[in-house]
Formats: structure tokens, C-alpha cells, sequence
């Protein structure tokens, strides 16, 4: 788990304006629907729905930090169809929750080598308890869960409330990054992680600072501890991890595929595709903070046809693509502010690069729309290319 950080109060001005999909937050290229997938899971039904809902907009969809999908360039009269098509497809199932459905899990979710323990039914409850009760509809929209296997690919996202796995059947509560006392089986897991996001909001009803983060209220990690009867302790930390392009032998001795959209988008087309071969191996994908989709419980003889099927589909599959970590704004085409195609600047900046190369963010004005707060590298156009 990450080593506990110190304690940063701040006032916020007003409630938190997270996007969602019931209204639709406006940026430069139209408007933005942010799709919720509560550990990064999607079925191969509801890809067929973004797909659709894509084609209202600019036919722009995008990978989030938080493995959630957004879509972009919607008009103003699509937001009642795109919020119809996600509801019929299962995305929304409870518009009072929307903005709160904050879980982030590894996509191998128990399957990894270094794995210690499953968690998606972890996840699942977590998920349908916090959309049960009325009293999470008032967690910030930046609030965030997140559920570590014991891989560490659930562990670097700054997570609010973190379930860490220890064991084959137990898990250990973090509270902005500092380890509790809170040991608990897997059966009680997902009710300890709402303890401590019910005790949030409480905090933050009685403070004056509005906070949307645990870490935003003065002492609050120690203070939740302490009413949900633990304290914080010195842990040994647990490194996070990263996820890469490629395939890994799962620990059952299956395989799991995961690939890289270049800039983490992904057009009507190709959803749809991934729909197909999603459909035909586990029946879903798994988004990942690192902006990747996963296919699990491939067996060992289908993992290459399926690679070769999703490179077929522009997707990347090899760890040293230059692909990694660079990222670009909608762009010439699907922005009316655009100045240049910074789609095809990426592309060629990409075949220079390589996965070690820093994070990078193209943009088409100065506006810098999209950009990543760790991007080592910002390239803005100032003016239309001649």
C-alpha cells in the first residue's frame, strides 16, 4: 500500500462538478459524458451502447485515469438519447449514484501471479450497496474507492478508502493512503470501506471547507479510524504497480490479453469490434488506469488469434510501443478550436518514442484541454499550421 501522506486541508468553493452522464459537462469540442464502470468492467452488450452513444457525438470515446469511459462532441439535444441507451444497457442503475460510482480494482481482479486474493465480488457489493443507500448519493464525485488483489495495480490512484489485500481471504482498510488497524475477511470488506465513506460524510457536513477528499480534511484519515475503532498504523508499504501492453499467464494458467488504444480512444468502429471479440472470450473488458482494456480467461491456444484480432483493430499490444503514456486533445476534426490535427503530430511523435519515454500531452491551442497533471511533456499549437 502507499506510504501515508500528511494531512491537506482546503476550502472549496461549491460542490463538486465531476462530469456524469445525466448532465453533460461542457468542453470545447461539445458536450462530455463520463461513464462510471465500477472496476473497470463492461460488458460486451454495453460496448455495443457506447458505440452508439459515440455516434450522437463526435464519435469520440476515451479511457479515463479512473478506468471510467467518457464520450465526447455531444450536442445539446443528444443528452436525453445518450443517457437512454446507457440506462437500457445497464450503466446507470441508479442516477442519484451516478457521479459516485468511484471503484477502481485491478483487471485481473485475483488472477494476476503476484494476486493474493479475488475481488470482484468485492467490488460488486461495494457497488451495489453504496447505489442502495441515499446517504452516498452526497459523496463528492472525486471521492474514490479502490480494491487491491495484491498486485498493486490498484494502488496508485490515490484512493480515499482502499481495500488492500493481505491474505487469500482478507484485506487491510487505507484511509487516503495511510494503513488502518482494520483487518477483515473478504465478507466484510466491502461493508468496512463503506463505514469509512459514511464517516466522510459526515466530517464533511460539519466542516466548513466542503471538502470533496479524505486527505482534505485536517486529520481526517486518523479521525475515521478512530470511529470505525481502529487507528492508523505504520504498515509496511507495498510498491504499485503498473500495467503494460502484452499478455500474461494468469495464475489458473489461462491468459489475459490486454491492449492500448492509441490515445486512448476508441471510435464507433472499433468498439464495436471489441464488442465482437469480447463477446466470444469472457464477455467483457476490463479498463485499467493506464488507459488499457483486458480480456481475461483466454485460453492458452486463442491468446494469439485474439492479439492479432485486436491489432487488426488499431489497438497496441507490445510493452515498448511509443503509444505509451501520450496523450492528445480531441483535436482538429472533432474541436472547432482546433489549430492543428494533433491526432497525426501523435502519431508521428509515437514512432519516435518508446514505453519508457516520458508522459506527453499534445494540444491543439493553448487551452490544453485534457491534459495529464503527470505529463512531463506539454506540446500546445499556437497558431494553424501553414
Amino acid at each position: 500500500m502507499p506510504a501515508a501522506r500528511a494531512d491537506n486541508a482546503v476550502r472549496r468553493a461549491g460542490p463538486d462538478r465531476c462530469p456524469g452522464v445525466l448532465v453533460l459537462h461542457a468542453a470545447e469540442d461539445g458536450g462530455l459524458a463520463r461513464v462510471r464502470l465500477p472496476g473497470g468492467r463492461i460488458e460486451a452488450r454495453q460496448l455495443g451502447a457506447v458505440a452508439a452513444a459515440a455516434r450522437l457525438g463526435n464519435g469520440i470515446a476515451e479511457l479515463t485515469s479512473r478506468a471510467n469511459l467518457q464520450i465526447r462532441g455531444l450536442p445539446e439535444e443528444a443528452a436525453e438519447p445518450v443517457a437512454g441507451l446507457l440506462a437500457d444497457a445497464g450503466l446507470l442503475p441508479s442516477s442519484e449514484h451516478e457521479l459516485v460510482r468511484n471503484v477502481l480494482a485491478s483487471p485481473f481482479a485475483g488472477r494476476h501471479p503476484a494476486a493474493l486474493a479475488a475481488t470482484d465480488a468485492v467490488v460488486s457489493e461495494l457497488d451495489r450497496e453504496l447505489c442502495s443507500d441515499a446517504v452516498f448519493a452526497d459523496l463528492p464525485g472525486r471521492f474514490l474507492f479502490a480494491v487491491d488483489d495484491g498486485s498493486g495495480l490498484a494502488l496508485g490512484a490515490r484512493a480515499d478508502v482502499e481495500l488492500a489485500a493481505e491474505g487469500a481471504a482478507v484485506f487491510r482498510l487505507c484511509l487516503a493512503g495511510a494503513a488502518t488497524s482494520i483487518v477483515v475477511p473478504a465478507e466484510r470488506a466491502a461493508t468496512a470501506a463503506l463505514n469509512a465513506a459514511r464517516a466522510f460524510v459526515d466530517l464533511a457536513a460539519r466542516s466548513d471547507e466542503r471538502p470533496w477528499r479524505i486527505a482534505e480534511v485536517a486529520g481526517g484519515p486518523s479521525a475515521i479510524a478512530v470511529l470505525l475503532g481502529g487507528r492508523i498504523v505504520a504498515a509496511q508499504a507495498r510498491a504499485a504497480a503498473t500495467l503494460s501492453p502484452g499478455r500474461i499467464v494468469q495464475n489458473d494458467g489461462r491468459v489475459a490479453v490486454t491492449a492500448l488504444p492509441p490515445l486512448a480512444r476508441l471510435d464507433p468502429g472499433s468498439l464495436e469490434s471489441l464488442r465482437s471479440l469480447a463477446a466470444r472470450a469472457s464477455g467483457e473488458l476490463r479498463l485499467s488506469p493506464w488507459r488499457t482494456l483486458t480480456l481475461c480467461d483466454v485460453d492458452a491456444a486463442d491468446a494469439e488469434p485474439l492479439a492479432r484480432a485486436l491489432e487488426v483493430a488499431g489497438l497496441v499490444l507490445t510493452p515498448d510501443s511509443g503509444w505509451t503514456g501520450l496523450s492528445a486533445c480531441a483535436g482538429m476534426g472533432a474541436c472547432s478550436k482546433a489549430l492543428l490535427d494533433v491526432r497525426a503530430a501523435a502519431s508521428r511523435r509515437a514512432a519516435a518514442r518508446d514505453g519508457a519515454s516520458p508522459r506527453e500531452h499534445w494540444s491543439a491551442c493553448q487551452r490544453r484541454c485534457g491534459q495529464p497533471r503527470d505529463a512531463g511533456l506539454s506540446i500546445a499549437a499556437r497558431s494553424a499550421a501553414p
